[in-house]
C-alpha cells in the first residue's frame, strides 16, 4: 500500500518514496560485488554478519528523489567511479573539467538526507536549523549556495602499508556517517563520510579562510579538482572501528563463514 506523509524536502503531503542518503546506486555495486550481502559490524557487543540493510526509509517525495538522483547523484558518482579522465600524481588524483558546484549540492544532499533520517547508521549526524533552511532551498534550486557556506573536502582514500587494503578493497567500506570535534579559539564540528573509497568531509561551522584553496575542497573557482591522498588507517575512527572488528573476530563474535 502507498504511504503518505510530508516529504522532508518541498514539505508537501505526497505518496512517499525509499530513499537513500548514501545512494543506492553505492550500495547495489557493493552488494553486487559481495553476492548480495555485504559484511557488517557495529561498536559494541553484537557479532559482525551479513547484511543487505541500504539504510533507506520512507523519506522524500517522488518528484524530489528523481531530482536529487538525477541532478546531483547519477553525475557525481559518475566522476567518483572515472578514473579513465583523471591524472594520477603521487600526491592526488587530478579530475579535469568537473562540475565541482554539482558535486558540492550532491554531497550536501547526503548530508541533509542522512540528518532527517531515522536510520540508525545516520544517528550521528545532526543538522542546525539554519542549514536546515538553506539546504532545502538550495537542492530545490531555489537559491544558490557558495562554496564556503559549508565546505566539503574530498580525499582518496589509499592503504601503502605491507598486506593492506587493496584500490578495490577500500572501494568496497562504507563507514557510517561520524563527527569530529576539534576545540580552538572555537569549537569546530565536520560530519565525514566513507564510501567508494573516498573520505567525503563536511564542515559545519567553515573553514578558515586560509584552507579554502587546500586540494581537495570543492571550489567553483578552479578548473581542475586535485583530490589528495589520505591513508585510510590514519584517521583514528576507521582505525578504532577496524581494532574492535579484528577483537570480534579473534573471539570468535561473527556469523562470517570461514
Amino acid at each position: 500500500m502507498p504511504t503518505h506523509g510530508t516529504c522532508k524536502l518541498c514539505e508537501k503531503h505526497k505518496e512517499l518514496q525509499k530513499s537513500h542518503a548514501i545512494g543506492n546506486a553505492v550500495f547495489k555495486k557493493l552488494f553486487k560485488t559481495l553476492s548480495g550481502k555485504a559484511i557488517t559490524f557495529h561498536a559494541g557487543e553484537g557479532p559482525i554478519s551479513y547484511s543487505s540493510n541500504s539504510w533507506a526509509e520512507l523519506q522524500l517525495c517522488k518528484s524530489c528523489e528523481h531530482l536529487l538522483n538525477t541532478e546531483y547523484e547519477r553525475y557525481s558518482v559518475n566522476v567518483l567511479r572515472d578514473y579513465k579522465n583523471c591524472t594520477k600524481t603521487d600526491n592526488c588524483l587530478i579530475l579535469s573539467h568537473v562540475d565541482q558546484y554539482k558535486l558540492l549540492l550532491y554531497f550536501l544532499s547526503i548530508y541533509y538526507r542522512s540528518a532527517l533520517s531515522s536510520q540508525k547508521p545516520y544517528d550521528n549526524v545532526r543538522i542546525i536549523k539554519r542549514h536546515w533552511n538553506l539546504l532545502k532551498r538550495v537542492l530545490l534550486n531555489d537559491e544558490k549556495i557558495g562554496f564556503h557556506e559549508i565546505p566539503v573536502k574530498i580525499s582518496r582514500l589509499i592503504d601503502s602499508s605491507e598486506g593492506g587494503f587493496s584500490y578495490e578493497g577500500i572501494k568496497e567500506i562504507i563507514i557510517s556517517p561520524y563527527c569530529v570535534m576539534t576545540e580552538g579559539k572555537k569549537l569546530s564540528m565536520t560530519v565525514c563520510f566513507i564510501f567508494e573509497g573516498f573520505l567525503i568531509e563536511i564542515f559545519i561551522t567553515g573553514t578558515k579562510f586560509k584552507n579554502r584553496n587546500d586540494h581537495g575542497v570543492l571550489n567553483g573557482g578552479r578548473a581542475n579538482l586535485y583530490i589528495p591522498y589520505v591513508e585510510i588507517l590514519s584517521i583514528p575512527k576507521v582505525l578504532d572501528i577496524f581494532v574492535d572488528a579484528l577483537e570480534k573476530y579473534e573471539d570468535g563474535n561473527h556469523n562470517i563463514k570461514e
